[in-house]
């Protein structure tokens, strides 16, 4: 019975190394029904970030631009200058029809503005027409005769124009008689003297003979002269 038990126990003991022996190569084989062991150094290892997943944006709304306003038309400030340079303004003005035409000037029925939008002034003007009643006769003896005449002041009167085109209120000349007209200069500043009027009036008698007074333009160039208008009874050719 001794011997018996000793050689069970030899038997136990074998079995015991030998399944130590199965679990030690067990955990050292690569075999696939083995746990996986750790990574060994020599493994590459990935240091990137994974690559972040796109996100679908909204559009974003965009609107359209804004259109500039147009451009104020021009005007000349006559506010901001004195009556010398304002004068040499009106006087060159030129008309809304025709530019060879005077944007500003004398008729029967007074004081007309008629120039471009971008020529007027900004505001209103305020500007002097001093009359004067003018004498008409003839010189000379048979069929050679020339026109004379003689200036005497009448008054003086201030208007505004502008502005906008138009007739300017209150402008009208006096009314003609026979043999005798009315010489009407506008201007800024002094009055004008009989020293600043024309020494030459270069009288025009329209064709067909006219019925009624009619008017014909004066050429200024007096400092701060303007325009001026000469209106003509209908018998100053026979005066």
């Amino acid at each position: 019975m001794g011997a018996t038990r000793k050689s069970r126990s030899g038997a136990a003991v074998l079995a015991g190394a030998v399944a130590a022996a199965l679990g030690i190569a067990g955990c050292t084989s690569g075999g696939s029904t083995g746990a996986a062991g750790p990574s060994s150094p020599s493994d590459p290892v990935s240091t990137s970030a994974p690559a972040p997943t796109a996100t679908p944006t909204a559009a974003t709304a965009t609107s359209s631009p804004t259109a500039a306003p147009a451009p104020s038309p021009t005007c000349f400030d006559t506010t901001m200058v004195g009556d010398t340079t304002v004068a040499g303004y009106l006087s060159r003005l030129p008309g809304a029809a025709r530019i060879v035409d005077p944007g500003i000037f004398m008729g029967l029925d007074g004081l007309h503005l008629d120039t471009a939008t971008s020529q007027r002034p900004c505001g209103p003007v305020t500007v002097r027409i001093t009359r004067f009643t003018v004498r008409l006769s003839h010189t000379g003896s048979g069929t050679v005769t020339r026109p004379s005449y003689a200036y005497s002041p009448l008054d003086t009167t201030e208007v505004t124009v502008g502005p906008a085109n138009g007739l300017a209120p209150g402008s009208a000349p006096p009314a003609t008689s026979h043999c005798s007209g009315v010489l009407s200069v506008v201007q800024l500043g002094a009055p004008v003297k009989d020293t600043d009027l024309p020494q030459q009036l270069n009288l025009v008698t329209p064709s067909p003979a006219p019925t009624g007074p009619y008017h014909q333009n004066v050429k200024v160039i007096g400092e701060r002269q303007v325009a001026a208008g000469l209106a003509l009874p209908a018998d100053a050719a026979t005066c």
